[in-house]
């Protein structure tokens, strides 16, 4: 899940809106004695000395890094080359995942963002080369960071497990700001050696959106642009027109692909999702799939949100943004 900083919404409406698809309750939840998603608990786990993180096995030299113990359940992706490695994000800040890589890799390591919403560039200040997109958007949140105002919710009593981290300081948890070391665009290629990632961009849930794809093996990492559960389109930034566009490209690589790596929730989904969520927009967008409204009377704002529901995930989607697409 992810947010803006104008207008955040309360905690209590993300519950609702987590409901909507196959995200975890997580009203009334003791985030510290929640079980594993059963996709977790049946990969090949890495031990690290981190207890916030669970690492595990995904692909080939692939190291999915899962925050687990936290209702946004972000996953950040270690992909190991011959000569180097490639973080695609950084988490939520929580925990040092500089120190879990090292653990993993004595490789050098670069970053990159599958965009910069704060729960996927909480570690990016921890590395010495950090790759982004040139956007303002991207500009503002590298310079600024998160400040604890804007995410206060992530350590909420019910929204995280505390016992993992005992030396915490709840008070004063913010997303630092991080240095850009270089500008990516589309079709950019990360040598790591004996790997090649290359960079697509996929603008829509953010202006700096992007997920990566190893052509070789087949693997495509999503981020937030897709996976199994509430797919937010609903804060400043989101452009549903560019969202189209961005999940049609993907669609059209599900064919050459083995796995696609999300960013929340669960690491690895089928290929075919990719050509369900481009068919499930399409559906939203010719008005054959109904939504139902979620409001949240207590925000300032009085957002208001449509939630339209399949079989794999959804789609939370702003409803002023909603004219764009179906005009």
């Amino acid at each position: 899940m992810v947010f803006r900083p104008a207008g955040l919404l309360s905690l209590v409406f993300l519950v609702l809106m987590l409901n909507c698809s196959s995200q975890k309750e997580v009203a009334s939840i003791n985030w510290c004695d929640q079980q594993l998603r059963p996709e977790l608990t049946s990969l090949k786990e890495i031990e690290t000395s981190h207890p916030w993180f669970k690492v595990y096995a995904v692909g080939e030299n692939v190291y999915a890094i899962a925050e687990p113990y936290n209702f946004q359940e972000v996953i950040s992706y270690l992909i190991l080359g011959s000569e180097s490695a490639l973080l695609f994000d950084s988490g939520m800040g929580l925990d040092s995942i500089s120190a879990v890589v090292k653990e993993l890799t004595i490789l050098p390591v670069t970053v990159i963002n599958s965009h910069t919403h704060y729960d996927h560039v909480g570690g990016n200040h921890e590395f010495d080369r950090v790759l982004a997109m040139q956007t303002d958007y991207t500009l503002g949140w590298s310079k600024n960071g998160w400040s604890h105002q804007q995410v206060k919710q992530e350590v909420a009593s019910d929204a995280f497990c505390l016992a993992r981290l005992p030396n915490t300081d709840t008070s004063g948890y913010y997303i630092k700001p991080f240095v850009i070391s270089e500008f990516i665009e589309e079709g950019n290629i990360i040598d790591l050696g004996n790997r090649k990632i290359e960079v697509i961009a996929v603008p829509g849930h953010t202006p700096d959106a992007v997920a990566l794809l190893d052509r070789k093996a087949g693997y495509l990492w999503t981020g937030d642009t897709f996976y199994e559960a509430a797919i937010w389109l609903f804060f400043d930034g989101t452009d549903l027109q560019a969202y189209e566009q961005s999940i049609a490209k993907l669609a059209n690589l599900a064919d050459d692909l083995t796995k696609v790596f999300p960013a929340h929730n669960k690491p690895i989904a089928e290929p075919v999702r990719l050509i369900e969520l481009k068919n499930a927009f399409a559906e939203i967008k010719n008005g054959s799939k109904e939504g139902h409204e979620q409001s949240n009377s207590g925000h300032p704002e009085d957002v208001n949100a449509m939630v339209f529901e399949f079989e794999h995930f959804s789609f939370l989607i702003r409803k002023d943004f909603l004219n764009s697409i179906t005009e």
